[in-house]
């Protein structure tokens, strides 16, 4: 078909090599002893491999494929396995080699954040900023600075092919909104309520990381504040238009998504105090789902220690955020947790209090409470 035909170039040729077992079967007791275990296919050449050409560019109508396609431009396939994986060897950016591999390993780079000396990327620091014009100074390097990286993006996009360079441009205007949103938020924070509300999230998240990681100054990565940034001002304002935009934070493990997003959580759950007083601030503010048991009960963890300083906070100013406390729930089945509190003689075994007494009388029996320390 044409797909197949725009995969070949010119003046190459494509090789597939199988290896085949024609031992007749063993015995119905032990079939396994004419099995083939541990083979491995190997081809070398004296004159380099061609690469394939890449699949993506040949989908024109899915966007994830085109950027796939851009972004993925220098990564080459040398060979593709059956029922196994491959491996190509290089030497002075060109394949002579490629084999079958059953385990294959890949090292992947760390990631790790562009310095930024600018900008104010201490936790402490950024809880008593005295002005919006100080906070403004404080981090509009992250806005100057990323337009500088989209502006030396720009300049790379001339040699490309047409369809990449069209989905180059895309990204790159994607990129201008971003920090069109950035510097938003930064405005936003000209307004008292929201200032105070974003000093006083990283007062509580400086002293939740203080306790969980026993730092003594936390400090932020440009991408966990520019996050938050971008989405101040559809917080604040109900009725903006970017409230209809999610956002994906993308980024490997370990990179920071937990503590952005709950800075985040901080800063709504401060600012819906801050502007409606009283019992108008109370209920539902915040949803966090996820998909894998344990990494709910990790995030349950360090959600709970943040819940924990913000309470604090909230206690040293009852006026300002109000007489209901800041609370955190889990909202799981009962064999996780219980669903009702119980009293005695209520013959009820599912109970949180025949749980507890349960498991203090043992505690082979599973704990009434999700979490196995404290979070403060």
């Amino acid at each position: 078909n044409d797909k197949e035909k725009k995969c070949v170039v010119e003046g190459t040729f494509n090789v597939s090599v199988f290896l085949v077992n024609h031992r007749a079967p063993g015995r119905d007791e032990a079939p396994d002893e004419e099995f083939v275990f541990q083979a491995q296919l190997v081809l070398s050449s004296k004159i380099p491999l061609v690469p394939r050409p890449n699949l993506y560019a040949l989908d024109q109508d899915d966007w994830d494929l085109k950027v796939a396609d851009l972004q993925y431009r220098d990564a080459f396939e040398y060979a593709v396995g059956h029922n196994v994986a491959t491996k190509a060897t290089l030497h002075d950016g060109h394949c002579y080699r490629v084999e079958t591999d059953f385990l294959p390993t890949a090292e992947v780079e760390r990631v790790a954040p562009t310095p930024m000396p600018n900008v104010v990327l201490s936790m402490r620091t950024l809880s008593t900023l005295p002005d919006g014009a100080t906070a403004c100074q404080s981090l509009l390097p992250i806005v100057i600075a990323y337009r500088e990286w989209i502006q030396q993006q720009r300049t790379k996009i001339d040699g490309l092919p047409s369809h990449r360079r069209d989905t180059a441009e895309i990204l790159l205007n994607q990129a201008d909104v971003a920090a069109d949103r950035i510097q938003a938020g930064i405005d936003c924070l000209n307004q008292p309520l929201v200032l105070e509300a974003f000093k006083t999230a990283n007062r509580a998240m400086a002293a939740a990381a203080r306790r969980r990681l026993n730092i003594d100054d936390p400090q932020w990565r440009p991408f966990q504040l520019a996050f938050v940034l971008m989405n101040l001002r559809s917080i604040a304002e109900p009725e903006h238009a970017d409230r209809e935009t999610v956002d994906l934070l993308f980024f490997p493990t370990g990179g920071g998504k937990t503590e952005a997003y709950l800075l985040l959580a901080a800063f709504t759950l401060l600012y819906r105090r801050l502007r409606n007083p009283g019992i108008a601030s109370a209920g539902l503010s915040v949803l966090m789902r996820y998909t894998l048991r344990l990494l709910t009960l990790d995030q349950l963890g360090r959600a709970a220690a943040l819940i924990c300083a913000l309470e604090l906070e909230r206690e040293q100013d009852v006026a300002k955020y109000g007489e209901w406390p800041f609370e955190i729930g889990l909202w799981v089945g009962q064999a996780a947790t219980p669903n009702v509190m119980g009293h005695k003689g209520d013959n009820n075994q599912n109970s949180a209090r025949a749980k507890t007494i349960a498991y203090k009388n043992d505690d082979r029996k599973p704990s009434p409470i999700p979490l196995e320390e404290c979070p403060w």
